[in-house]
């Protein structure tokens, strides 16, 4: 534990900017970088010094490690973290796993199921199969020796366990982030500024469910309609660049998919939604 553990400092590589807009909002100072993560000998520098300035900081050789895809799917082979990690996996429930990783100590703070529909968090999953996601997922964290930080890992149920196909040290993209925050009241950007600060964050306990469909143009839903729509908690309209999406709340996965499905139909015209 470093000596200066209080001070609300945070060290950056290659800032998110929600983090940095997490980060302004709660008063936590920001040092950042710029750097290739996947040039460890440049990394090397950018961290000492930061890590010589107080911060907490991950060793260069996670951070390449977890930029390049291969090299996740190659560590993940030779350490045998999952079945059939020789090749992509077919069929099966796809998840994308949430951690905060402080002193190497690493939270899972949230699974998502990919679903016809769209995505559905928590992945309607027996406890055991949960335990076996999260084991699989840190064991990668640790072989990389990550140690701060949000990590983002795609994982795939087959027959005979759960594949990991990828990581990286990073946010989710939306609309994962709503998810977690209207099911569980988790807000994924402040816990990563937490775990960065050297803190831990509470366990997550979400206490309903949340879907969300993203969806391409055409859009027919207006701005001042949002408020009127049952159950929607966060509607995104699409832009030139991104799809949008809208995410609903529901006390089980089969009256969220009615929800996303119907909702679907209401803002679209014709209910092909289209999922990433």
């Amino acid at each position: 534990m470093k000596e200066d553990n209080d001070v609300r400092r945070i060290f950056l590589l290659n800032p998110d900017q929600r983090l940095l807009r997490e980060a302004a909002r709660t008063g936590v100072q920001v040092r950042s970088a710029e750097a290739d993560p996947l040039d460890e000998r440049a990394l090397r520098p950018v961290l000492d010094e930061a890590a010589a300035a107080g911060l907490f900081v991950n060793p260069a050789r996670s951070l390449r490690v977890l930029a390049d895809p291969e090299a996740v799917r190659r560590l993940v082979r030779d350490n045998r973290l999952s079945p059939d990690a020789t090749g992509p996996p077919a069929g099966g429930t796809r998840l994308s796993v949430e951690t905060l990783s402080v002193h190497g100590m690493h939270q899972t703070v949230g699974i998502t199921a990919r679903m016809p529909y769209g995505l559905l968090y928590p992945a309607p999953l027996t406890e055991d199969t949960a335990a076996e996601v999260r084991a699989v997922v840190t064991a990668l964290l640790d072989l990389t020796g990550y140690q701060y930080g949000p990590a983002h890992t795609n994982v795939v149920l087959t027959a005979r366990g759960p594949v990991i196909t990828g990581c990286r040290a990073e946010l989710a993209r939306d609309p994962v982030p709503e998810l977690l925050e209207v099911a569980g009241g988790f807000e994924l950007a402040a816990g990563a500024v937490a775990v960065l600060a050297g803190r831990l964050v509470d366990t997550v306990r979400p206490g309903r469910y949340a879907a969300a469909a993203v969806l391409n143009p055409p859009w027919r839903l207006e701005t001042g309609e949002v408020g009127v729509l049952p159950h929607v908690r966060h509607v995104s309209p699409p832009d030139s660049l991104r799809p949008g999406h809208l995410v609903v709340h529901a006390d089980s996965p089969e009256v969220a998919a009615q929800r996303v499905t119907s909702l679907t139909e209401l803002v679209t015209g014709n209910g092909s939604g289209t999922n990433r």
